[in-house]
């Protein structure tokens, strides 16, 4: 208690206050989760359809059977669920159930007094979860509980609470931004506190002063943004314990979080695939081999529509709703069947997530509630993410992923597997998960460069040429990571109008992430100039979705530094000319991509295949790590120019299709502006015009011909500077006003000549 006492005094005086500097009075018993308000619509919520699934579920863990008492001293999950359906059932129907409620303060009991340890992330997270039980037991069966057993429960749940990582008694160092303590610990601080408050005010005082200052200063940035620092996966266990946070306080009247807190639940929507099988719908960051880390960490889905109230958001809970089953007496809470869902038809395909992130996802339908080879959904993430959060996020600015029908082009390595070398900090981690080879991103070898730090203080022994961050460790905070600057800066960004956008457009300069920071050594910069631009353009049509264009500027500091393309598949690509094709067709897939390349020029391209058996993920010279799982990667491509020369441009156009039956790929053209400062591409319907220095946007006349006279196109210019244009072709004339934040002007002409000129 004395460690308590001291870390409370550091943090606030003797009367806590709430944000309008009024002192905090909590409601009566319940208040975690629930409060007696709620308990009418909670009771209605059992009888609904959508819940029918659940309360079986529900009435199957009620009478599951056991003594309470773990047999091998860990926290045991069925006798948890059992538990806290006890309490459920009193905090339901009191006089009828107390039966119920004396039976869950005995076994709670008895189960917190057995586990004697939290070895492992799970055990460690089951722990937490048998503790975040005993508070709601504390809470709901209130009335049951004499003086003594309130004093006995509370000195349990401090003692499991401090079996796991982090203990407040003890004064564990903690972080803000990333790592561990942004997962269960605060949770359970909360829960515990909120529950005890009467007997001992402390653990919320203490919990309740790190929401509202460095909880939400470090959170907000990233609310704002719709997304989650740390990546596609680690979204359901962190953000997931963030708005179950935001949650509890919520019912309690304290609201310390924006109230955009539950749009990062789309990121995860628009990243998931129609293929359970492969892994975390669209990567970014360290990613297991499935779609989600497991059942138990979707309570984030209900929690974000009911707080919101959003139509859409409601709509991909109820999608997901049966998989919360070892959760199912708190998804009786969190999710309210009664609210109206809408139709994901409604929704825009395509979404941009702004700075602090930097993140696109484009589809060509949603198809969420299909599974496998019946969906021709194409879904594409394109990354220009501004700042590196640090911890599970990867060296891979610039990257983009393309599943269809399977993962196509991916995001290689993996994150954990049966090779004790693949876990996180460990040999392939550092050497290439979480490094910019094993991403469609670019390359600049500095043969003499340091190595970067990453995921740990352990230093990289491979050099690969690729990005840096900016510490070794995750930060503490947000404020300690925009302090540091930015590793990238998004210069444009369009999407086009309607429920099915034509074209999704980004562009950024990623040159501050190759350059090498102090925190890794005092050093030379090797790039003046990485820029690249995503044209991802929705063809709507249903044998080829959508194509992919990538054009990137890529000026070295010195002409012998090597510059790499680089794109990743699972199986072995097949190079011809100047087009790279490859396919997964394993387990029922039935992708295939094929890449065009435009620039450099064929006469200047250099491009090799690396992988199979024992070079899996090669980097300088070594294999790191082995293969343990699908969609891990087995084979890149490496694309450079032929000739040494500081400045180089790649230009890349990616189109998907299915592998069988074999179908026929558009052809892509391509030409020059009259003065070389402009490229365009015809594929299908659509016309595409860049300026192929992406860092300025342009002010002078641009005049290019290309396409067929007699069939009818939608253009695209990017890369214009804000005003208005003339635009003349073989429509005629007219007049646009270009947004300085797109740069962008899109129209529909016949091919031909085309003239643009600033007014």
């Amino acid at each position: 208690m004395k460690y308590l006492l001291t870390i409370a005094s550091v943090f606030f005086g003797t009367i806590l206050f709430s944000q309008n500097n009024q002192p905090i009075q909590l409601p009566s018993h319940p208040r975690v989760l629930v409060t007696k308000e709620d308990l009418p619509v909670l009771r209605q919520k059992l009888q609904h359809p959508d819940f029918k699934f659940l309360y079986q579920t529900y009435l199957q863990q009620k009478q599951f059977q056991t003594d309470g008492i773990s047999a091998n001293g860990e926290a045991d999950e069925k006798i948890r669920q059992k538990i806290e359906a006890l309490a459920f059932s009193y905090l339901l129907a009191p006089e009828k159930e107390q039966a119920a409620g004396k039976e869950a303060i005995e076994l709670i009991q008895k189960y917190l007094g057995s586990i004697h340890s939290a070895k492992g992330y799970h055990q460690n997270a089951h722990a937490y979860q048998a503790v975040i039980t005993a508070a709601l037991v504390y809470d709901w069966c209130y009335i049951l509980l004499d003086a003594p057993t309130k004093s006995n429960l509370i000195n349990l749940m401090k003692q499991v609470s401090c079996l796991a990582e982090y203990c407040i008694f003890k004064n564990t160092p903690k972080q803000y931004l990333s790592g561990h303590y942004g997962e269960y610990a605060p949770t359970v601080f909360l829960a515990m506190g909120l529950a005890i408050y009467d007997e001992e005010k402390e653990v919320f005082d203490f919990a309740y002063q790190e929401q509202i200052a460095p909880f939400a200063k470090s959170r907000n940035p990233w609310y704002e943004a719709g997304t989650h620092h740390q990546g596609s996966q680690y979204i359901h266990v962190r953000y997931g314990n963030e708005i179950l946070q935001a949650f509890l306080m919520d019912k309690i009247g304290i609201h310390p979080y924006s109230s955009n807190i539950a749009a990062v639940t789309y990121r995860d929507l628009y990243a998931n695939i129609p293929q359970e099988k492969d892994m975390d719908g669209m990567p970014e960051g360290d990613c297991h081999n499935n779609i989600t880390m497991g059942k138990e960490y979707l309570e984030f889905m209900p929690i974000a529509a009911t707080l919101s109230k959003d139509g859409f958001l409601q709509s991909f809970a109820k999608l997901n709703l049966n998989k919360l089953e070892a959760l199912c007496t708190r998804a009786f809470i969190y999710y309210n069947p009664f609210l109206p869902a809408k139709s994901f038809d409604k929704l825009p395909l395509s979404r941009f997530f702004p700075s602090p992130s930097g993140i696109m996802i484009a589809r060509t339908n949603w198809d969420l509630d299909k599974k496998g080879q019946p969906s021709n959904a194409m879904v594409v993430l394109m990354n220009m993410k501004e700042y590196n959060a640090k911890n599970h996020t990867h060296l891979d600015i610039g990257h983009f992923g393309i599943y269809y029908k399977g993962h196509l082009a991916l995001d290689a390595g993996i994150y954990q597997g049966k090779d004790p070398n693949n876990e996180w900090g460990k040999t392939n981690y550092v050497n290439y998960y979480a490094r910019t080879i094993a991403h469609n991103s670019i390359l600049i070898l500095d043969p003499n460069e340091p190595t970067p730090y990453e995921g740990s203080n352990i230093k990289a022994q491979s050099r690969d040429g690729g990005q840096f961050s900016y510490k070794n460790r995750a930060w503490d905070s947000t404020q300690e990571m925009l302090n540091a600057g930015k590793s990238a800066q998004v210069l444009a960004m369009d999407i086009a109008k309607g429920n099915e956008p034509d074209y999704s457009y980004l562009k950024g300069n990623m040159t501050a992430a190759y350059n090498i920071p102090k925190n890794v050594a005092i050093y030379p910069a090797k790039a003046d100039t990485v820029c690249r631009s995503f044209v991802f353009l929705n063809l709507k049509q249903n044998t080829i979705p959508g194509a992919l264009i990538v054009l990137d500027k890529v000026v070295a500091s010195q002409a012998s530094f090597k510059k790499t393309w680089l794109l990743h598949s699972q199986n072995e690509p097949s190079i011809q000319g100047n087009t790279i094709s490859f396919e997964n067709t394993n387990a029922g897939r039935n992708g295939r991509l094929l890449n065009t390349v435009l620039l450099p020029t064929l006469e200047n391209q250099q491009i090799e295949k690396l992988g199979g058996s024992g070079k899996e993920y090669w980097v300088d010279g070594k294999n790191w790590g082995t293969v343990t799982q699908e969609d891990a990667g087995q084979w890149r491509v490496e694309l450079s120019p032929k000739n040494a020369s500081r400045s180089d441009q790649f230009l890349n156009v990616i189109q998907v299709m299915d592998a069988l039956p074999v179908q026929t790929a558009l052809p892509v053209e391509k030409c020059f502006s009259s003065n070389g400062q402009y490229v365009a591409i015809a594929i299908a319907d659509r016309i595409v015009a860049q300026a192929l220095n992406l860092a300025n946007n342009q002010s002078g006349e641009i005049a290019f011909a290309i396409g067929d006279t007699k069939k009818s196109y939608q253009v695209l210019i990017t890369d214009l500077s804000p005003g208005k244009w003339l635009v003349q072709s073989v429509n005629g004339k007219q007049i646009f006003t270009v947004n300085k934040d797109a740069g962008t002007i899109y129209f529909n002409s016949k091919g031909g000549k085309f003239l643009l000129q600033k007014k």
